[in-house]
């Protein structure tokens, strides 16, 4: 069958039904049932489970139409293969079909710009939304690699199938991500090599933010504004689409007069160009991982003319952005009626001898720890798997709070939880998914 040909018969035989059609769904991968999974078999376990409940929505899909004809300035042929609406939830579906491994990235590719487009024609609407389903024989590395950065990163809603093709009969066998790319994730998610901090130190302002009376907690008043500071900046984390966490620190009441910048807001991202983790030097790729990762990087700045800073250049431009980030954060919280000022020192330290430095780590109160992105799915579900056992082994031990969501703003147990999940050694046994 050509493309075509199976377009047609889906929308003609299958307008209602296309869910008996897919074969070779599979169970999410089991976790220990006792001990906390690893971040592989974490993120393994929720992608899979994600996947399988798309295909479960599939049982209310209505292809509504073929070859829907999208409008747009200069590109007037674009064509949808099949759109349709899952009856229960109302969310649209989009197909892009290629039987060729040759063209399969760029449908992917295509298809997600389809749902972009949706979204301009209806906004607000969301991906979040939107199910977009790929039908290609998934052989090229880049369509994987894609999917699956969609998938595990992005966490969008995007499935894909292989047809399967037997006379005039259509199988559509459910395509689910490698292990390989979880591991991939495990090993650059948590290391402190993977990590890069921003500081934003500012003075007291009494009566709003300061230190309160030597021996005790900052004042209501100043967990409050750390509170609301430390929220806003997560959410422009997660906008970006960045994993990190930010909390508050405020020296000691006793310590505050040794310091022109007393409060400090403290960004931690994971800093996918961090060049412990990757750098070059003479054209020579090496750095804090894999040697199947290093190999992939050193391939492309093989591939790149003038090439003695381009990873750094990408490092300089992702620090950047995290910069930007709490600059405009602060221009935020101070604007003010009567024009006071409230201009932030803005450091990039090490963060490893920030976290173990004594007056940065322990003479102050950290407080109100915010987490984003992939963090903050992994502190969730450890929560989780703490709570369904009634004991955390690194941290609260049996006394777990009475409710989940303190355990979620308590810095110290956050600070010692992630030290103790993270991921240290290189996996020397991942190999490229060719």
């Amino acid at each position: 069958m050509t493309e075509n040909e199976i377009r047609d018969f889906l929308f003609n035989n299958h307008k209602d039904d296309l869910r008996t059609l897919i074969i070779q769904t599979r169970e999410p991968l089991a976790l220990p049932k006792d001990d906390f999974p690893s971040i592989a078999q974490l993120l393994q376990n929720r992608t899979e489970t994600k996947i399988n409940m798309m295909i479960e929505s599939l049982e209310t899909l209505q292809l509504d139409g073929k070859e829907v004809r999208l409008v747009r300035d200069g590109d007037s042929t674009t064509r949808i293969d099949l759109l349709g609406s899952i009856a229960d939830s109302g969310d649209l579906v989009i197909i892009e079909l290629k039987k060729s491994d040759q063209t399969e990235r760029q449908a992917f590719t295509e298809l997600l710009g389809y749902a972009n487009h949706f979204c301009t024609l209806f906004p607000p609407l969301s991906e979040s939304s939107l199910q977009s389903i790929l039908i290609a024989p998934m052989e090229g590395r880049g369509v994987r690699d894609a999917l699956a950065q969609e998938l595990i990163i992005n966490q969008k809603n995007v499935l894909a199938f292989i047809p399967k093709i037997e006379g005039q009969k259509i199988a559509l066998e459910a395509y689910y991500p490698r292990e390989l790319y979880y591991r991939w994730i495990e090993n650059n998610v948590l290391a402190d090599s993977s990590m890069t901090v921003v500081t934003a130190s500012f003075p007291l302002i009494d009566g709003w933010i300061d230190a309160g009376e030597p021996g005790g907690m900052p004042p209501d008043y100043t967990q409050e504004a750390f509170k609301t500071m430390t929220g806003l900046i997560a959410q422009r984390l997660e906008a970006a689409g960045l994993h990190g966490l930010v909390y508050a620190r405020q020296y000691w009441a006793e310590s505050c007069p040794a310091f022109a910048n007393p409060n400090t807001l403290v960004l931690c991202v994971v800093n996918p160009f961090n060049p412990l983790r990757a750098s070059s030097a003479d054209g020579k790729v090496f750095g804090a991982s894999d040697q199947s990762r290093l190999a992939a990087v050193q391939a492309i700045v093989d591939q790149v003319p003038d090439n003695e800073y381009w990873l750094e250049n990408l490092h300089s431009a992702f620090m950047g952005q995290a910069i930007r980030i709490m600059q405009e954060s602060f221009q935020e919280f101070f604007i003010s009626r009567n024009g006071v000022a409230v201009r932030p020192d803005i450091s990039v330290p090490d963060w490893w001898g920030f976290k173990t430095s004594m007056i940065e780590a322990v003479i102050c109160h950290n407080m109100h720890i915010r987490l984003t992105g992939l963090l903050r799915t992994i502190f969730s579900d450890y929560m989780a798997h703490c709570y369904r056992n009634g004991m955390d082994e690194i941290y609260f031990s049996d006394d777990l709070p009475k409710f989940g969501y303190i355990a979620h703003d308590h810095f110290l147990a956050v600070w010692e939880i992630f030290s103790g999940l993270s991921w240290t050694e290189t996996d020397e046994h991942a190999e490229a998914d060719e």
